[in-house]
């Protein structure tokens, strides 16, 4: 079996912000795309846990910007899976400029949960015999983000059908344009790392209020539903 699975993209506009800065969404959008592929050729895809009545579930995603990505560059996405703990699944990925200079790296820690019953289920039987890397791009596992007092109204959204997701919920790549959309940055501001936690599954129609909290370069962001349980938590340091 591949232990690490790689692919060639083209940046297009749509992938960068109105500052010409590659958006979070869109670094994210890469990272599902090389790891739904890479499952799925080692026969833990989506179609294959579905069939088990299983699914994958991504709690959090980290990323560092090392070289800022051109519009229109050709880039190459990697990945590869991490042996997994005892519930838990981490895959790391790097996104490479053509002569295989780095441009982001990032890491992604993943459950697995019964279709039906959304109970997380042990790892035992999910990836295939493999030999696994054990090279990580960063050297801590990544910590759940810590929470913060709201001020204000908060900005908010309504997911709707066009943001859902094979799963039936919003898709983990929107939840970075709502954390954007209610911080709204200037030109002078440049993500260098971003992480976001998923804590519940955002569903069609789920108004969401979003607040932010800034502390020099470090800002928090986090998204309440109307029952004001935290959706998501996202940390962006600029």
């Amino acid at each position: 079996m591949k232990n690490i699975y790689a692919k060639s993209f083209n940046l297009r506009t749509s992938d960068f912000d109105c500052y010409r800065k590659i958006s979070p969404a869109s670094v994210l959008d890469l990272f599902q795309s090389v790891a739904g592929e890479h499952a799925a050729l080692l026969g833990c895809g989506f179609d294959d846990l579905f069939a088990r009545k299983l699914l994958w579930v991504l709690v959090r995603t980290k990323y560092q910007v090392i070289s800022q990505p051109m519009m229109y560059q050709t880039v190459r996405v990697k990945t590869w899976p991490i042996a997994p703990s005892r519930i838990g699944f981490q895959r790391e990925y790097l996104i490479e400029d053509e002569n295989g200079a780095p441009l982001i790296k990032g890491s992604s820690d993943w459950v697995v949960i019964y279709n039906e019953q959304r109970k997380i289920v042990p790892v035992d039987n999910i990836y295939p015999e493999m030999e696994f890397l054990t090279e990580k791009n960063f050297d801590a596992r990544l910590k759940k983000l810590p929470d913060f007092d709201i001020q204000g109204e908060g900005f908010l959204v309504c997911p709707a059908f066009s943001q859902l997701d094979m799963n039936g919920h919003v898709n983990n790549t929107e939840y970075a344009n709502f954390a954007l959309d209610a911080l709204a940055p200037d030109e002078r501001d440049e993500i260098k790392t971003f992480q976001i936690d998923y804590r519940h599954e955002v569903k069609n129609g789920e108004k969401l209020n979003i607040y932010t909290q800034r502390h020099e370069n470090t800002i928090l962001i986090k998204g309440f539903n109307g029952s004001d349980t935290v959706m998501f938590v996202c940390r962006l340091e600029m």
